[in-house]
């Protein structure tokens, strides 16, 4: 029982960056950024790059190198679809499409298909008291980190104006303010927290795989869905949204292992979840806004 719950905090861990940023856009912005897919194998191949380029460096300028680097490569992904959105004139749900066939050619050409991180030393196991999950306490202090920064930011300005954006993306044209620049730097942000999860998974796994963030965005949505249907916060925004959401949806997928599920199905397990939520919540709610029709 103790190591189901220890493997179910490691996946979480892993995770709650990406469903985070996912948040941020997603429920905040209340935008449909499909690039998060490809921010998330973007941060993990850049900073296999960053670190194979640092090997000679002390680990502090190498775990800072690391940093920076797979956060720069998430959000450069953010930039770009942004500024498609903001500039080209386009809607957000087509750049972030032409965001992901554009930096998928590019992850093509820059790595191959699959890359062994098993050479390369695993930072996650810096603090290995935990035998058979060591990487569980390091995991759960960039947690906190991440939790403490994120209620940081939303405790300012700009974090406050996530929030109005996503209800009313005019309001900002009234007193002056760059819309844009809330709407790039939230977007910038979403991705870069995408493009460190995924380092974070490719360095617990040892590989990358260019395909590894095929169907992330249907994980944000559900744990998203299930985050709002467990937490009823009044509040503009709540970060305990996102972190239930992603510890509800982890003990599920561990349950189903539990029981003998093959989670090659898991896809359509999502699906038919938020299905349900979705109709339920439809069904419930007679008066719906245009502003939350992703429903997270």
């Amino acid at each position: 029982m103790l190591n189901m719950i220890l493997v179910i905090a490691e996946q979480s861990l892993l995770h709650f960056p990406l469903i985070l940023g996912a948040y941020l856009s997603f429920s905040l912005l209340k935008v449909p950024d499909l690039s998060i897919e490809v921010a998330y194998v973007v941060g993990a191949i850049a900073a296999s790059y960053a670190m194979n380029g640092m090997v000679t460096m002390p680990m502090g300028f190498m775990i800072i190198g690391i940093m920076v680097a797979t956060l720069f490569g998430g959000a450069l992904v953010g930039f770009t679809s942004s500024m498609l959105t903001q500039k080209g004139g386009f809607s957000h749900l087509l750049s972030s499409i032409v965001a992901v066939g554009l930096f998928h050619g590019i992850n093509q050409f820059i790595s191959p298909a699959y890359v062994s991180l098993s050479k390369t030393y695993n930072y996650l196991t810096f603090f290995d008291y935990i035998p058979q999950h060591p990487e569980f306490l390091m995991l759960a202090l960039i947690g906190c980190i991440m939790i403490v920064l994120t209620y940081c930011l939303f405790k300012t300005q700009l974090g406050y104006a996530y929030a109005v954006y996503g209800n009313n993306p005019q309001f900002f044209n009234n007193y002056g303010i760059s819309t844009s620049f809330v709407f790039i730097t939230g977007i910038m942000l979403a991705n870069a927290c995408a493009g460190f999860s995924g380092y974070l998974f490719a360095q617990s796994n040892n590989f990358i795989e260019l395909s590894m963030g095929v169907g992330k965005a249907l994980l944000c949505v559900t744990a998203l869905i299930l985050g709002k249907a467990f937490v009823q916060s009044k509040k503009p925004f709540s970060l305990c949204i996102p972190a239930v959401g992603t510890v509800v949806y982890f003990t599920l997928q561990q349950l189903l292992l539990k029981v003998g599920f093959n989670l090659k199905y898991f896809t359509a397990v999502q699906a038919l979840l938020v299905l349900c939520i979705m109709m339920y919540t439809y069904r419930t709610q007679q008066q719906r806004s245009f502003n939350d029709s992703l429903g997270v």
